[in-house]
């Protein structure tokens, strides 16, 4: 789960500053000794720091400075920005940004949007689904569902409101309620069944929930209505813990690209491409035959938001879920080709992993602070809005418990690495009230778009 520094780091190449990182910590660990408190004999000792160019106590030092600045770039707050959240898939960007996100969503004048790629149907069960169905049919013989008393529902009416099932929801959150809260749910559910099956009345609505209820008890395999269903339970938890922060659900966006079946794609936002993409023949085998129609859907959305920042998920394949190294390469190519037409050399990429992966203290540039207020806002989120995924269908094989648990975690190990490179009394003493708030650091690394171009390529030939 958490990254270790191999020996072939240190072999491999010429000596950089990330390898003096790399020793410099590695050797307080060994010692359990902070930074400050490191003498030239211990790292002349150390077979990893001896190797340092030019060694001396000023390495050390260079070492604090280089990460005190990494904090300060995690303390600055985005401001007047288009951001663009990349997740491959429901709960991604909550798991590996949101203490990163809360600070922004504040702001009036950041215009915020989040893009989850796929439809993440597998990670909903079908025995989740079935009692959700058998909650809707109740709530339905109890007249407790009255929008379809409305004479147009099952012709467009149906259609309208989600946001009213968010907020229905959310409402019931605050007053701890959580027989409306399903209700609120079941809201919509009843809108995604009817869609789904074009129903007609209450009538045939029952009948077809029950029918689907049955072959839900027997096992059978689900049709690509039900998968799509199951795709849009996990849409509207997205929409949920964002809603939090006030997010309107015209800024998150359900992509569902084509990574998970081929031979039949679900539906995506706006128009596809027509014309062919020019992507390596390597790389577009790799990805699956929807890999063309996937990256000119992002594209497509990057040149209507124009985004000045833009989040990916960034880890390598085989290191997280297979989805994950996809996703990355599909945007990478996306913003390839926008980057042709338009000039982006102010636009900034922020990398960024979670329960899967973990960065390097030196490998990540940004440290952004986690207070236990922001970790408490997080649980509860996670808890209340992923219903799915307080018992995840697919969990960690490294830990047994909800992800949000898992994050944390991962925060609060990343800020005691940090602590032995500045010191314990660095955070507490600060004069920066988010510094002394400080219990966790979540890490990113920040990209120019040839960097991060030019990362996508590199790990593109270590998969070949």
């Amino acid at each position: 789960m958490f990254n270790k520094t191999s020996p072939e780091f240190f072999e491999t190449g010429p000596w950089t500053f990330e390898k003096t990182e790399h020793a410099v910590l590695g050797l307080c660990k060994i010692l359990d000794r902070y930074a400050h408190k490191l003498t030239l004999d211990d790292l002349k000792n150390d077979p990893r720091c001896a190797r340092i160019p030019d060694l001396g106590l000023e390495r050390v030092q260079e070492v604090i400075d280089d990460m005190e600045t990494k904090l300060w770039r995690g303390v600055n707050i985005l401001d007047n920005e288009v951001i663009y959240h990349t997740g491959p898939h429901h709960d991604d960007i909550m798991l590996g940004l949101m203490p990163f996100i809360n600070r922004q969503l504040r702001s009036p004048r950041n215009k915020v949007h989040f893009a989850i790629m796929t439809s993440g149907y597998h990670s909903v069960t079908d025995k989740f689904l079935r009692e959700a169905l058998e909650d809707t049919l109740r709530y339905l013989h109890e007249g407790r569902i009255q929008m379809v008393c409305y004479p147009d529902f099952f012709e467009q009416g149906y259609r309208f409101k989600q946001v009213k099932d968010v907020h229905h929801y959310l409402d019931n959150v605050a007053r701890k309620n959580p027989d409306e809260m399903r209700r609120g749910f079941c809201h919509r559910i009843l809108r995604d069944a009817v869609g789904l099956w074009q129903l007609k009345s209450v009538e045939e609505t029952v009948k077809r929930l029950n029918e689907e209820i049955g072959n839900l008890k027997e096992g059978k395999p689900n049709s690509h209505e039900i998968q799509k269903l199951k795709g849009e339970v996990r849409e509207f938890e997205e929409e949920l813990v964002w809603a939090y922060a006030g997010t309107d659900l015209n800024h998150i966006h359900h992509l569902r690209l084509g990574l998970y079946d081929a031979k039949v794609p679900e539906p995506v936002e706006g128009p596809t491409a027509n014309e062919s993409i020019h992507v390596k023949p390597a790389l577009r085998q790799a990805q699956g035959p929807t890999f063309e129609r996937d990256i000119q859907t992002i594209f497509n959305q990057l040149r209507e938001l124009k985004p000045t920042t833009i989040t990916v998920a960034i880890d390598y394949e085989g290191l997280g879920p297979n989805t994950h190294y996809k996703v990355m390469q599909t945007i990478a190519e996306a913003i390839r080709r926008w980057n042709e037409e338009a000039d982006l050399s102010q636009l900034k990429v922020f990398g960024y992993r979670n329960v899967w992966s973990t960065f390097h203290p030196a490998e990540a540039n940004v440290y952004v602070p986690v207070s236990l207020n922001a970790m408490a806002v997080f649980e509860k989120a996670f808890k209340d809005s992923y219903l799915t995924q307080v018992k995840a269908e697919f969990p960690n094989p490294d830990f047994d418990g909800p992800f949000s648990e898992l994050a944390e975690q991962i925060w609060v190990k990343q800020y005691k690495d940090v602590q032995l490179i500045l010191g314990k009394n660095y955070f507490y003493e600060n004069t920066h009230p988010l510094i002394r708030a400080a219990h966790g650091l979540l890490f990113l690394k920040q990209m120019t778009v040839k960097e991060f171009l030019d990362l996508a390529e590199r790990m593109a030939q270590k998969v070949g």
